[in-house]
């Protein structure tokens, strides 16, 4: 069963590898087919994509930590990448389109279909396949809610993030978000993805999971 829903996630990968970026940006991965087609077009058909391309969803900004909120989150690293995720989420090794590392699902079911059920998570791909860091001004013309953040040990680091349909059924709402760390002692390009809760419990996750980061 779950071989399709990663089957479809692996073809949005691709999909967007192959789009890219241009002007020595780094490749959009794991993005959503709306922001693909544009980015596609603005890359190959211009007079298809005159400007910026429509936003992607409600964006969503990074916002301060709670204190305490993740004492007893569980510490792990890919590829000696540290980060933390909450206690009862669950992980497994991967390899993917993106690279090979480690895939967090929580025990909360996000969308359920034929093919079985998929859950709230996050994506760690450590080396990402493109060691380009992206440049948050191209990912806005591509309609992507972009913006540089401070990561404790990263020489760089970028987010992207906004409320919008799930990739597996838009009729759910979730909080896709992507970072992409460039550790300062390695180099080393790092992207974390996923799906979270909409509003204010997808909000807390992400305001608290980034801090814990150490590249």
């Amino acid at each position: 069963m779950r071989h399709t829903h990663e089957k479809a996630r692996s073809i949005l990968l691709t999909s967007a590898l192959v789009v890219g970026l241009t002007a020595g940006s780094a490749t959009v991965a794991g993005a959503a087919p709306a922001a693909v087609a544009c980015s596609a077009a603005s890359a190959h058909a211009p007079g298809q994509a005159a400007g910026p391309c429509d936003p992607i969803g409600i964006p969503i900004d990074l916002g301060e930590p709670t204190e305490g909120a993740t004492d007893t989150w569980q510490s792990t690293e890919t590829d000696g990448v540290g980060y933390k995720v909450p206690a009862d989420w669950d992980g497994r090794a991967i390899v993917g389109d993106g690279g090979s590392g480690h895939e967090w699902e929580s025990p909360e079911v996000a969308v359920s279909d034929e093919f079985g059920d998929l859950h709230w998570r996050v994506l760690v791909q450590s080396p990402f396949v493109s060691q380009e860091m992206p440049d948050p001004k191209e990912l806005n013309k591509l309609g992507y809610h972009a913006t540089s953040i401070d990561v404790e040990g990263a020489s760089e680091a970028v987010l992207t993030a906004a409320q919008t349909g799930h990739w597996a059924d838009p009729s759910v709402q979730t909080i896709d978000f992507q970072v992409y760390v460039q550790s300062a002692a390695t180099g080393i390009v790092t992207r974390f993805m996923g799906e979270l809760p909409p509003g204010a419990e997808g909000q807390f996750l992400l305001d608290n999971f980034v801090p814990t980061i150490q590249p």
